[in-house]
């Protein structure tokens, strides 16, 4: 798609899909610490401090980090930092915050992050909260910019099944996309 297929007929279609989809927030763009920090605020703004809203949040925050560290599609900033290009999503349903990022990564990573991802979702609680505890212990993996913990603890906070889809962009990209969904009530 061109930018000129993205004109103010599709901005206004644009508008009621997301409207109708109880869409509460989307960024698209490069994401810095920064903007992070204003997102954030505007989430809890909006939707106020209760423990699900912490919770969707706390899963806000480790979706916008990945964006930030490990996307491959990188802008620099006017003051010459580097940072990554992605999307989060957060809608509502009646009973539930649907969480949902999207970012490129490298397509050869893309069978290893597969692989990873599926382990992920088919644990259960109790051998999700062991392996954050393992992996509390251990070095960083390789690459990671953190304790390699975020995709875990997100895994964990998803009251329902969590999601995943890695779809090839190029011969150099794909594109993961992550859904986390929170429960609004116990």
């Amino acid at each position: 798609m061109n930018s000129s297929q993205f004109g103010i007929q599709e901005i206004f279609e644009f508008y009621q899909r997301i409207s109708s989809a109880r869409v509460l927030m989307t960024f698209k763009g490069a994401f810095s610490q920064e903007l992070l920090v204003q997102l954030g605020e505007l989430v809890k703004l909006q939707q106020g401090h209760d423990s699900k809203v912490q919770k969707m949040f706390s899963v806000f925050v480790e979706m916008a980090q990945n964006i930030l560290y490990y996307s491959a599609e990188k802008e620099v900033r006017g003051d010459g930092k580097e940072v990554g290009v992605g999307i989060i999503v957060i809608r509502e349903n009646e009973k539930s915050f649907v969480i949902t990022s999207g970012n490129a990564i490298e397509r050869e990573k893309a069978d290893e992050i597969r692989r990873y991802c599926q382990s992920l979702v088919e644990m259960s609680r109790e051998e999700l909260k062991a392996l954050h505890q393992q992996r509390r212990m251990q070095e960083p993996p390789k690459g990671s910019k953190g304790a390699g913990l975020g995709l875990i603890d997100m895994i964990r906070k998803s009251d329902e099944k969590a999601e995943f889809l890695i779809t090839n962009i190029s011969d150099k990209l794909a594109f993961f996309i992550l859904n986390i969904i929170i429960h609004k009530t116990v």
